[in-house]
């Protein structure tokens, strides 16, 4: 069921997630995407993400058991972009987590003021802003707004984005 560039949104089982999840007021705290296998196996790495103790990291679907999870696609995505986005999100394993982006931006949700201006370095990731460099990669921009703000959520309105599979009631 699931196609390169899916992208998984997922509530999260850790007390940073509920944070993530009460100061943005969505479900979602956390989003990935699916590249496909990596490796033989059972339970081949097939989802990059960006982790905040281990950086851009690739993971079976196996770690998400347990959690509920919400599938989108982006109907205007053909087959060769979606391959071009899987690679551009393969080499981007290894790259560290942004931990500066994380506080600027829950400065701004929780409105206090700013310490500094911050400078985006283009190797450093939150789990939304490694989709959305993806998907402006590939010419498919996720929101109008500042690339640096989008959330885990936005991705489930997004323009463009269809829900192929939601949690069960």
């Amino acid at each position: 069921m699931l196609r390169p560039g899916d992208v998984i949104l997922t509530d999260g089982n850790t007390r940073a997630a509920a944070l993530v999840r009460r100061v943005t007021r969505s479900p979602w705290a956390h989003v990935s995407v699916y590249v496909g296998p990596l490796e033989v196996g059972d339970d081949a790495r097939c989802v990059v993400e960006a982790h905040i103790s281990a950086g851009v990291r690739a993971v079976p679907l196996s770690a998400f058991k347990g959690r509920r999870a919400r599938i989108v696609r982006l109907l205007s995505l053909n087959e060769p972009d979606r391959r071009r986005l899987a690679d551009w999100l393969v080499g981007r394993l290894g790259d560290p987590y942004d931990l500066g982006h994380i506080w600027a931006l829950g400065r701004r949700l929780l409105k206090l003021p700013a310490r500094r201006t911050m400078v985006q370095d283009a190797k450093r990731f939150v789990c939304s802003s490694l989709l959305v460099q993806a998907f402006l990669f590939v010419g498919h921009p996720i929101a109008t707004s500042q690339a640096r703000d989008i959330l885990p959520g936005d991705f489930e309105s997004a323009p463009g984005f269809e829900v192929v599979q939601a949690p069960p009631r």
